[in-house]
């Protein structure tokens, strides 16, 4: 009868010893890629969600102090979306843009009569409140100090994002959402005011230097900068920054 050879001792545990390193290998592998999966969707969710949020700002912000009443032969400087309690307006605390417009485009601010529920509601804004952002339903005025004024509604799913900032701002701002104009990768754009009178340019949101009686076109330019992270992810973060040109200069007597 012939003699059967197999396997010694030594050799079944090193095969084992290799088989366990090359599965270990295989799911480390398995699980490493599917974690980047995950945090590749959970990265373009935020990015998409942000982007969402940025550019619905962006679009309303844009619409500020649109009058209905501007057509061939009005006077500008008599636009009622852009008087000083109607223009657009940025509160000391930054995280806040008040803001109005004709949204019916009927030429009128106040409502003609008490069910005329639109233009008593040509007030907007939005502002960051406990890590989500609200946006404003009502209003009477863009003065508000600390964006009290009228009513606001979330608009964010507190339980998919966490708002973490939200900076508006006249002037440039740097990535720290700052005034430090030296900073190489700066929200660069800044409003400016055109003296029509004496024929000079500032770069000044107030528009100093003008004396009662000088004509002034005003250009307004808004940087806004939002940061955010998935609430159930505090490690996924973004931060985006845009800027917004109003389309409706202000034209005024100073």
């Amino acid at each position: 009868m012939k003699k059967q050879n197999g396997f010694t001792l030594i050799e079944i545990m090193i095969s084992l010893l290799l088989g366990l390193i090359v599965l270990g290998s295989t799911i480390s592998i398995y699980v490493n890629t599917v974690g980047s999966s995950s945090d590749t969707i959970k990265s373009a969710r935020l990015n998409y969600d942000l982007e969402s949020l940025m550019t619905l700002m962006i679009n309303d912000i844009k619409r500020s102090g649109y009058w209905g009443g501007a057509i061939i032969g009005s006077d500008g400087r008599t636009n009622p979306f852009t008087t000083a309690a109607t223009n657009i307006n940025i509160p000391v605390t930054t995280s806040c843009i008040l803001y109005s417009y004709d949204a019916n485009s009927d030429g009128r601010l106040t409502p003609t009569d008490l069910t005329d529920d639109v233009d008593a509601n040509e007030y907007y804004g939005f502002k960051l409140v406990n890590n989500t952002l609200s946006m404003r339903k009502t209003g009477t005025t863009t003065n508000s100090a600390d964006c009290s004024d009228g009513e606001w509604e979330e608009f964010v799913d507190g339980s998919q994002l966490t708002i973490t900032a939200l900076t508006f701002s006249f002037v440039p701002m740097d990535v720290n959402g700052n005034g430090n104009f030296s900073d190489a990768i700066d929200l660069s754009a800044t409003s400016r005011c055109l003296n029509v009178t004496t024929d000079t340019v500032t770069n000044a949101v107030a528009c100093a230097g003008a004396v009662a009686g000088d004509n002034i076109a005003q250009k307004r330019v808004v940087n806004i900068q939002l940061s955010g992270r998935l609430t159930s992810d505090a490690s996924i973060t973004k931060t985006l920054r845009g800027t917004v040109e109003v389309r409706n200069s202000r034209l005024f007597t100073q």
